[in-house]
């Protein structure tokens, strides 16, 4: 897919449909206030016949001979109403003639609930009725004003009301939509498709670093979305950059370990020979030797099978664990001199491990240990096991945790963080920086976790930590 084609097609993108939005939002608002309005409107106009018919009531209550015909019918007119009773208590017909009336109105007894439902009668019967409307005189405390009047103005004044309404909410829907369109296009759908077509020349060309623009300052989420994504890419382009550097390692350390494993075999076979010779040191010392070879050989086949992305099943077997710290000690720290050895662990307890790959990861964490002191110090390897282990708990919490302590300088700061990823501490004492990353590997595949516990200018400690069904036996008993 190009970069035309990620676009959203016209009239669906995020535009269109904020656009919609609000116009909608804006009508909706509109009809909701359209209908307590009219109610007003209804009720005003009502309202007002009735002070008009009060004011058309004084001239004759003022006149002793009454009025003639032509006035009275200049003020029905005048008050826009057919007949116009006073109660003040007892009813007095001032003007005209009670027609036959469709429907009553108390005014002052009717609830909000009542207006709006007269309201929308009335504009229902489009005008075609004889309405009679009761109400409290405006300007005669005590007395009540009762006019008839034919409900067809009433009902065009309020057509032509809501017109008005429907006008207005429609001008004001095209001015709030076209506002809230351009100010949301700058503060949002721009930023937006900036960072969309970001995102698909990144997903075209990962690698390519000259793609990468600076991300904005702004403190909104946009602002945080587009320095995560600027991370987020960086943080890709170095991982594929890695990824690439370890296939061609993978691939040239795969070739390596074939030619190291062909010599290897051919060494084992000429190490059998050792086997048979007069010398009693040579056929004592022969034993390590060609356990060497052989562990050599293995981690060849294990090195070809991770090349091909094919790691080696673990071959679970019951390891004795003092012995196999007694192992690793020996071939790494016994030689050396001004170091201090100790060894806690009870000589009954056998794990259910891959013998050769606890034998790395213990290598690899002693060796380390010992590079730490360089002049000399203390080396303690110590074990515990919970209790919760010997009763076969599989908890992570539970089961064996060996701890390898030593009196160095301390794991340096820099690389704390990094600690177990590869290469992070290639550049320390000429290691290679994949040991401690092998190491987790191993031990997570058990189901474990390899961890630093503490480190600083008196020494550092690192745990490895076995679940408790790798806990086979213990000085107490089977588990």
């Amino acid at each position: 897919m190009n970069a035309e084609g990620s676009r959203a097609p016209v009239g669906r993108g995020l535009s269109a449909r904020l656009l919609v939005i609000t116009v909608a939002c804006v009508l909706i608002g509109e009809i909701l206030i359209y209908l307590p309005s009219i109610v007003h409107f209804w009720q005003t106009y009502l309202e007002q016949r009735i002070a008009a018919a009060h004011l058309a009531t004084l001239a004759p209550a003022a006149s002793h001979d009454g009025i003639d015909i032509a006035l009275a019918d200049e003020l029905l007119i005048h008050s826009g109403t057919v007949a116009i009773t006073v109660r003040d208590p007892e009813p007095r017909l001032m003007l005209g003639e009670l027609p036959m009336v469709d429907k009553t109105y108390r005014l002052r007894k009717a609830s909000p609930l009542d207006l709006a439902l007269n309201t929308l009668e009335t504009l229902h019967y489009r005008g075609q009725r004889f309405i009679r409307v009761i109400d409290d005189a405006p300007m005669l405390s005590g007395a009540e004003i009762d006019i008839v009047l034919a409900d067809a103005h009433l009902w065009s004044e309020m057509v032509a009301y809501s017109q008005r309404i429907l006008l207005t909410s429609l001008l004001l829907s095209a001015v709030v939509a076209a506002l809230l369109f351009v100010s949301l296009q700058h503060l949002i759908v721009r930023p937006l498709g900036q960072v969309a077509s970001r995102l698909t020349a990144f997903r075209q060309h990962p690698e390519d670093e000259s793609l990468a623009t600076p991300a904005s300052n702004r403190p909104d989420e946009i602002g945080i979305l587009e320095r995560e994504m600027l991370q987020m890419q960086n943080d890709l382009r170095q991982a594929l950059a890695g990824k690439a550097r370890l296939a061609t390692l993978g691939e040239a350390v795969s070739r390596i370990s074939h030619d190291l494993r062909n010599s290897l075999s051919s060494a084992l076979l000429v190490s059998d020979r050792l086997e048979r010779s007069d010398d009693p040191s040579v056929r004592k010392a022969t034993p390590r030797l060609v356990g060497a070879l052989e562990r050599a050989i293995r981690l060849c086949d294990a090195t070809l099978d991770h090349a091909r992305n094919r790691p080696r099943p673990l071959q679970i077997t019951s390891v004795n664990l003092r012995g196999l710290v007694d192992e690793v000690v020996a071939d790494i720290a016994a030689p050396r001199a001004g170091l201090d050895l100790m060894i806690d662990i009870d000589p009954a307890w056998i794990l259910a491990v891959d013998r050769d790959g606890m034998h790395r990861v213990l290598t690899n964490i002693v060796r380390n240990a010992v590079r730490a002191m360089p002049a000399g110090g203390r080396l303690a390897v110590t074990a515990t096991v919970s209790p919760e282990g010997r009763g076969g708990s599989d908890s992570r919490r539970n089961g064996v945790t060996i701890a390898v302590d030593d009196t160095g300088d301390g794991v340096p700061a820099r690389i704390l963080d990094q600690l177990f990823k590869p290469f992070a501490s290639g550049d320390i004492e000429n290691g290679t920086g994949l040991g401690l990353a092998n190491s987790r590997e191993i031990v997570r595949r058990h189901g474990g976790e390899v961890r630093l516990a503490a480190t600083g200018a008196e020494g550092s400690r690192f745990e490895i930590h076995l679940p408790a069904r790798a806990v086979r036996r213990v000085a107490g008993g089977d588990t």
